[in-house]
């Protein structure tokens, strides 16, 4: 959500977790094992700390598997399950309470270089619209397969009572060199799409379209999933997923006296 859900933060994130892949394997078994294996030890523990927040607060998914998206305790149970096995092959540790300065110092270089250049693609990935080669989704989208996308992929909806309606935009982006046709929205019977449709999206041009969300179900966490179909060289399915947290009476009453 938020600034997490872009493309830049995405690819940061994924820069950061292919450094520390290779850095763990370059490093297994050797002299200067300390470093990379405290750096898993706190990713680890950020992404447990993650997993249990969404799932004490009822969130149903974690989206951290991409078109899987598991419960957030099952993220959970995986990454306090790899920490144990972090624990159990710990390298040796000696050094580190002996003189925990030295032997820290001893392996803060390649951490230092390894985040630098983690820093420095999060600059560039910054800096690409100014460079001339336009947004980051329209670059990605031309690369790879997603001639149309949505922004954002994860939308969050303003919390509320159950039967009260909230809206929301998302951001429809076509990156092919030929008009496409937004023929209609596809979704459960709690969402409703707000334009006139069937609209044509010009090539890279971008179409903000309106969606409002009957909020109900129990009070917490929801997460529910949404499409848009387009014509695109054929009929086909955009989806998105919505987030938002649907009030407990406490909460509405809360509210309610703060607005007084």
């Amino acid at each position: 959500m938020g600034v997490l859900s872009t493309a830049e933060a995405q690819l940061t994130i994924i820069a950061f977790e292919v450094f520390l892949g290779l850095w763990l394997w370059i490093s297994a078994g050797g002299a200067n094992a300390l470093g990379p294996w405290l750096a898993a030890v706190l990713t680890f523990t950020i992404f447990a700390c993650v997993t249990f927040y969404l799932g004490w607060v009822g969130q149903s998914s974690c989206r951290c598997l991409g078109r899987y998206s598991p419960s957030p305790w099952y993220a959970f149970g995986l990454d306090v399950f790899v920490l144990a096995l972090l624990l159990v092959g710990r390298p040796d540790l000696t050094a580190l309470r002996a003189n925990p300065r030295v032997a820290l110092a001893a392996n803060a270089y390649p951490g230092a270089c390894g985040l630098g250049s983690v820093a420095l693609l999060t600059l560039l990935l910054a800096l690409l619209p100014m460079m001339g080669f336009g947004p980051l989704g329209q670059i990605i989208g031309k690369l790879g397969a997603h001639r149309v996308t949505i922004q954002p992929g994860l939308a969050q909806v303003e919390p509320g009572a159950p039967g009260q309606q909230r809206e929301i935009s998302v951001e429809i982006a076509n990156w092919t060199d030929e008009p496409i046709r937004l023929i209609g929205g596809t979704a459960d019977c709690s969402c409703t799409v707000l334009h006139d449709l069937p609209i044509t999206i010009a090539p890279n041009e971008t179409r903000s379209v309106a969606v409002r969300i009957a909020l109900s179900g129990q009070p917490g966490i929801f997460t529910r999933k949404a499409a848009f179909l387009v014509d695109d060289q054929g009929f086909k399915e955009i989806g998105f997923t919505m987030t938002g947290r649907i009030l407990k009476n406490s909460e509405r009453r809360d509210m309610a006296a703060e607005a007084r």
